[in-house]
């Protein structure tokens, strides 16, 4: 009877620290594509499934505050950039109470909130690194998931006899995903793909991460939104210049590349090919616009002067400016104010700061964790060269739930590391002293 008591007892205290926080995890990304308009008067079972969706956040923020409550906390470093968000997102549920729609700002303040303790609640003290691991795995794997189930749909514009995916697939995805949205979801998989490709010594297992990588690519070349195919470009620099397996293998492959590319057609051809493509059929001054960016960043500006300290709560540039304002600090001083949006800011410095440091200790680490840090590592440039004509972190989304799994992921690794390093030097302090004992 003691016996399976402790089974019991074991089985559920298992449940709790790593099945039901990523079960609580998984409902945030059911979340995605819902909002409270879902809760206008359900009538059928598909308008109460999206209810049920729309209702998630308040499902999970307080279940991950119980588990969180009932666990003994595991210490983040001082400036882990998920604190830093978390007071950002307190700061804008504050500023919802003034903003021009307070109930859909504290709809979506309250799932950012959420991602954040959720994220939280995955960490198990007994295991952290593993815990966390899982988390990122869970992600890469449901963002490839959603990916996938995108590109079905919009397989007509991204694989058909369109010329551009660009447009076309906002109707073929009836309105789920704009052509910048598409390319995000390929880009993640896509660039975690390529790492793993070329960290891996089975044969099989490399063809198949080259050939999702490849497909995953397509479809960002294929959607032509610029902020995404920068990005990626960026992420995959990045890539190349830290990762030493990669600058071995991946870099001569790319020079190949491009020299094939050069040998093929004039330099002022492909330039001219870079050019209309980029340009997307568009005239000069939509062009140096941004497509009807700055316009939006004009607005966001004299929005920001209004209400400098304060902001307006989330979301708050569809209420306040009526437009989406393409720009992820911008969107968080128009949230947050001041007071929230320089936490946010920092946020980004110190989670580069934890990857560099890591980087610099990486031959402490496990070698899967070497790979995962420089997966986190790619994404997060992804998503740092994405939120200049895009809102990244900045309010709640897909771009918040990948990086918080990022950020918690760098935080877990920085403080197991320390806690290392405090360890072997009480060990080495303790062998000095007995070494002087024996000595007299």
């Amino acid at each position: 009877m003691k016996l399976l008591k402790t089974g019991r007892v074991s089985f559920f205290r298992r449940l709790r620290s790593a099945y039901l926080p990523l079960a609580l995890w998984a409902c945030l990304w059911s979340n995605l594509n819902t909002g409270y308009w879902n809760f206008n008067h359900p009538g059928s079972i598909s308008d109460w499934l999206l209810f049920l969706r729309a209702a998630l956040p308040f499902i999970a923020l307080p279940a991950a505050i119980l588990v969180l409550q009932r666990r003994r906390k595991f210490g983040l470093p001082q400036n882990a950039p998920s604190r830093l968000l978390l007071v950002y997102g307190l700061f804008s549920a504050l500023a919802a109470f003034f903003a021009p729609a307070p109930l859909p700002s504290l709809y979506w303040a309250t799932a950012f909130v959420a991602t954040i303790f959720v994220a939280w609640s995955v960490i198990d003290r007994r295991d952290p690194v593993r815990s966390v691991r899982e988390l990122l795995i869970v992600t890469w794997i449901a963002a490839f998931i959603v990916a996938a189930i995108i590109a079905h749909q919009a397989s007509g514009a991204i694989f058909g006899e369109y010329a551009t995916g660009y447009g076309v697939v906002l109707k073929e995805t009836e309105g789920l995903s704009r052509s910048s949205g598409v390319a995000r979801w390929a880009a993640v998989p896509g660039l975690v793909c390529l790492v793993r490709a070329y960290h891996t010594r089975r044969k099989a297992l490399m063809a198949a991460y080259l050939g999702l990588s490849g497909v995953a690519f397509f479809i960002v070349y294929r959607m032509q939104s610029r902020g995404a195919v920068f990005g990626a470009a960026a992420a995959l620099a990045f890539a190349l210049l830290t990762s030493s397996r990669m600058r071995r293998y991946a870099l001569p492959f790319a020079i190949a590349a491009v020299a094939t590319i050069l040998l093929v057609d004039s330099p002022a051809t492909v330039s001219q090919n870079v050019t209309e493509y980029l340009e997307r059929g568009q005239s000069k001054q939509e062009f140096m616009s941004m497509t009807g960016r700055t316009r939006a960043y004009d607005k966001g500006i004299q929005a920001i002067k209004e209400s400098p300290l304060f902001g307006y709560g989330q979301w708050a540039d569809r209420e306040v400016i009526h437009e989406h304002v393409h720009n992820t600090y911008l969107a968080a001083l128009m949230d947050a104010g001041l007071i929230g949006g320089i936490p946010y800011l920092i946020s980004w410095i110190t989670g580069w700061m934890l990857y560099f440091k890591l980087q610099g200790k990486s031959h402490w680490l496990d070698p899967e964790d070497r790979i995962h840090l420089l997966e986190a590592g790619t994404v997060m440039m992804f998503f740092t060269v994405r939120a200049i004509p895009e809102t990244t972190t900045a309010e709640y989304g897909v771009d918040l739930l990948v990086m918080i799994a990022v950020y918690v992921y760098l935080e877990v690794l920085t403080s197991c590391l320390q806690m290392q390093r405090q360890r072997r030097t009480a060990t080495s302090v303790a062998k000095h002293g007995l070494e002087l004992v024996a000595a007299r």
